[in-house]
């Protein structure tokens, strides 16, 4: 369990400092854009750019914001059930958390190789994205790795208790 949990902390922690990485260069990008309209001429496909970096940083960010919590959690209710109870549902909440983001990982990986079948390329820089499906395909799984491991936490919280 340890040596799943360092790993998943690991990976996560690589992903965040891209995603951070990420989103220092969308703002200056964007920050020097906006001056380069002021006095010159700006970048061209400046928003292509910012969309690929946007999606880079949400699903690797994805991993990071489960293992800390990050997202809303409204437990009015289940707060008031026992600890065995509210276990329970928590498992079952990952459970189902983990199927969904299985499958979506599994399915942009399919569509990330379709893209690349095809040769599709971006509108305006006409590049390939396919990698950007790919990385988002791969953030998706570090959710689904770090959701093993509090699934596999709940349960055993839940037999403690």
């Amino acid at each position: 369990m340890r040596l799943l949990e360092g790993i998943s902390v690991r990976v996560n922690q690589l992903f965040i400092w891209i995603a951070g990485v990420a989103l220092v260069g969308s703002m200056l990008l964007l920050v020097t854009n906006m001056f380069l309209r002021v006095v010159y001429v700006p970048f061209g496909a400046t928003s292509e750019v910012v969309a690929f970096l946007a999606a880079l940083i949400t699903a690797f960010a994805l991993g990071f914001s489960q293992i800390n919590k990050a997202h809303v959690a409204i437990d009015l209710i289940v707060s008031r059930f026992s600890t065995r109870t509210s276990a329970v549902l928590e498992s079952i909440t990952i459970s189902l958390s983990m199927i969904l983001f299985s499958f979506a990982t599994w399915h942009l990986w399919l569509f990330a190789g379709r893209q690349m079948g095809r040769g599709v390329l971006s509108e305006t820089l006409r590049l390939p994205y396919y990698w950007l499906i790919y990385a988002v395909a791969i953030g998706f799984a570090s959710l689904v790795l770090v959701l093993v491991v509090d699934l596999i936490k709940s349960l055993r919280r839940g037999d403690k208790k």
